[in-house]
């Protein structure tokens, strides 16, 4: 039985707008003209569109009409229900919660492979029926098929916009993807990361190592970059010592764990290692984040720029704790609280005297700083004896309050041994981890604060001594070391 057509279906007009579909190989420009013959042949007032990632998610890629987008969601896991099964029988789906009439869903489906997802809602003139679905699902067919052919041909079009020395690909086309970035960005709201990364030293790696040794640890250093970004990130050759990476979707949180896993890559590789037997390698990275650091590349760079300096002042460059990955996190505590060399004046770091009613401080204000921006992401470790009675937790808003707020993006852990003390009551964003075996935390005391907008650390130790930093790079290898220690989950 045939399914009825829906007033507003044309098909002269229909197979008009196939063809432009078909042939258009810019994939924003086909996402925004499937959005719109998909609302036409329906009589939708409101549409949006999520495109599946090179890891087969589902990403929020576009939206119009009458959707609120914070209601949204970023990100659709394909494998959910009622998605599950839309590549085996591609047909209308009821959106959850809803009545079908209402708003419905069709799959992108191309070749067995789940390519996309389209919301269709608020029909202009009466309610959505069969009629309606099925020109959805026959606009959906082809834009699932263009989408595949945009994907491809994107693919081929990098090929010939690479580096020969490092597979890199040139400024020129990194520029044209930024500016496509800006555009997605502004309009849908979306966040994306600038990354700055620098070889420090390349005059005395090539003369120390010798051009091809040099040349060789190049382009494996790019290559282990590479390893970590995904098929949406772009990595760009600007200069000899100087490359531009691009992270759709990266806020400033996801970009600090790229920086770290990029730098776990890049000392593995075997060639690295072996230059570095005749020179350091000295790479530093610095990220910033759009709309938070800025709004155009300029200002993008310039911080990011910035965060190299910093990365460069570090104590980690100073003291040369790439070189010590098997220093232990107490053992880096000792070298920081006592035996590091002297603190330059212009160091965000300082030895001081450990004072117990400055630790409770400093939990409180680090509390107070998640309640400012509850959906800011981030981390705290706090170490020591009475996690009961711990500041940080006390300072927290209340659990009932932190539940209607929904999840909280920071998480708050607590390490020590039991103690005597009466168990507090639970709250959503505090973990606690017990280690009564461990002597260290009966007597010194620390806290670590990662997050989106910088870093804090606070480590005393049993005689009365104690270091403060607000050196980002540093604490996120205080952080490294106490995840390894104590096996904790890693960024």
């Amino acid at each position: 039985m045939a399914l009825a057509r829906p007033p507003a279906f044309d098909d002269e007009r229909f197979f008009r707008d196939a063809l432009k579909l078909l042939g258009t190989l810019d994939l924003e420009l086909l996402q925004e003209l499937a959005l719109q013959a998909l609302a036409r042949v329906t009589d939708a007032q409101g549409a949006a569109l999520w495109v599946a990632d090179e890891r087969g998610a589902l990403t929020l890629r576009g939206y119009r009409g009458l959707v609120d987008r914070g209601a949204l969601a970023p990100r659709i896991d394909p494998h959910a229900q009622p998605w599950a099964g839309a590549v085996a029988r591609p047909e209308a789906i009821p959106a959850p919660g809803g009545r079908p009439d209402e708003a419905f869903y069709v799959p992108l489906v191309a070749n067995e492979e789940l390519l996309g997802l389209v919301l269709l809602t608020d029909r202009a003139r009466g309610r959505f029926g069969p009629g309606e679905q099925a020109a959805a699902l026959a606009v959906a067919d082809f834009t699932a098929i263009a989408v595949r052919n945009a994907r491809r041909f994107q693919a081929l079009e990098r090929v010939g916009l690479r580096d020969r020395e490092t597979g890199a690909y040139n400024l020129a086309y990194f520029v044209d993807y930024a500016g496509k970035e800006f555009y997605k960005a502004r309009r849908y709201g979306r966040a994306f990361s600038l990354v700055v990364l620098s070889i420090d030293n390349v005059e005395q790696l090539r003369r120390a190592g010798g051009r091809e040794r040099y040349r060789l640890a190049m382009r494996d250093l790019v290559s282990a970059v590479s390893r970590v970004i995904r098929d949406a990130d772009i990595l760009a050759k600007v200069s000899e010592s100087e490359y531009y990476l691009l992270l759709p979707e990266t806020d400033p949180f996801g970009a600090l764990i790229f920086l770290r896993r990029a730098t776990e890559e890049i000392r593995g590789e075997a060639s690295i290692r072996a230059l570095e037997e005749h020179a350091p390698v000295l790479v530093s990275m610095g990220a910033a984040a759009f709309p938070r650091d800025g709004e155009d590349f300029d200002e993008l760079l310039h911080w990011a720029r910035q965060r190299v300096e910093v990365q460069r002042g570090s104590l980690v460059r100073r003291l040369h704790l790439g070189d010590l990955e098997r220093t232990a996190f107490w053992e880096l505590c000792d070298l920081l609280i006592g035996g590091a060399p002297h603190l330059p004046e212009t160091s965000p770091s300082a030895r001081l005297p450990a004072d117990p009613e400055a630790f409770a401080a400093v939990q409180r204000e680090v509390a107070r700083e998640l309640a400012r921006d509850p959906r800011a992401r981030g981390l705290v470790y706090v170490g020591g004896p009475g996690l009961a009675r711990a500041p940080v937790r006390a300072a927290l808003p209340d659990g009932e309050a932190t539940a209607r707020a929904g999840d909280a993006s920071a998480q708050v852990f607590l390490l020590g041994p039991r103690g005597g003390d009466h168990p507090a009551p639970p709250h959503p964003q505090v973990t606690e981890v017990w280690l009564d075996g461990d002597q260290r935390l009966s007597g010194h005391q620390f806290l670590l604060h990662l997050s989106e907008q910088g870093g804090y650390a606070w480590l005393a130790s049993e005689d009365g001594r104690a270091f403060q930093t607000s050196d980002v790079p540093l604490v996120d290898a205080l952080v490294q070391r106490l995840q390894a220690l104590y096996d904790l989950q890693p960024l």
